[in-house]
């Protein structure tokens, strides 16, 4: 949601013609006021609904896996309004699966500059960072996820904190975000992995091993099965790199306590 910048602003207004001369120029003032007022806002609301219908489109592309077609409809929505909130925080998730990070974190900023309590964009910036090992920047903006008391799904973003502050050492408050995740959505068996990681950093293997088959019991993918979640990890320990491999390098460890 790539390799385009493109950022052009429509211009809209009505233009007022030259009126002549006649005796009843108040009145006719008057009337193209009122005129100019309800076409003004006539065409506020027909830009309004172009932008969700374009946006409309490009998520159902995205639902297709149609990159591509999704960034062209969010992009023509935000040709319209370039301060479409939710255009930018969709077309920041397709740069992002593009992988052009840079793109991505303007448009989710840009998305949180509309709207400050945007607590996805704040969230999908945040993943934008993890993903480049920016931890510290990571860090504050799923803080300023969690800011907004109204977000729907804060579960995601406090896992996704403490997977952030486990990254640079901070094993407590990590534990505690991951916590503060499963208290939100108790099958999120992502934080009782995240959980394990964090004992078994700070030492503390007993607590690590619980953690870990408390994941692995409410996992959707292994529902319990310690032998299949033990066979995953390996294969992905041995397809992943960086600290994805070392991660599951730790679940296998974790196993054998």
């Amino acid at each position: 949601m790539a390799e385009y910048n493109y950022r052009k602003k429509k211009e809209g207004g009505i233009l007022i013609r030259a009126l002549s001369y006649c005796v009843n120029l108040l009145l006719i003032l008057a009337v193209l006021a009122s005129c100019s007022t309800v076409e003004t806002n006539s065409m506020g609301s027909k830009s309004d609904g172009l932008v969700k219908g374009h946006y409309t489109h490009g998520v159902s592309k995205m639902r297709e896996n149609d990159y591509q077609g999704a960034f062209v409809a969010f992009k023509r929505a935000l040709d319209i309004n370039p301060a479409d909130k939710d255009s930018l925080n969709a077309i920041g998730l397709v740069y992002q699966r593009f992988g052009n990070y840079k793109e991505a974190k303007e448009s989710f900023q840009k998305a949180i500059a509309s709207d400050k309590n945007f607590s996805d964009a704040y969230n999908n910036l945040g993943i934008t960072y993890a993903i480049l090992g920016q931890w510290t920047e990571s860090i504050d903006a799923f803080r300023g996820a969690l800011a907004n008391p109204l977000y729907a799904t804060p579960d995601r973003s406090y896992q996704n904190l403490g997977f952030s502050l486990y990254r640079v050492g901070k094993y407590d408050e990590a534990i505690k975000a991951f916590r503060d995740s499963l208290t939100r959505n108790p099958n999120n068996s992502g934080s009782y992995f995240g959980m394990a990681l964090c004992h078994n950093a700070a030492g503390r293997y007993g607590e690590a091993n619980d953690a870990m088959m408390e994941g692995i019991k409410i996992s959707p993918d292994y529902k319990g099965n310690v032998k299949k979640a033990q066979n995953d990890f390996e294969q992905k320990r041995r397809t992943s790199t960086g600290t994805s491999q070392q991660d599951y390098a730790n679940y296998l460890e974790i196993l054998n306590y």
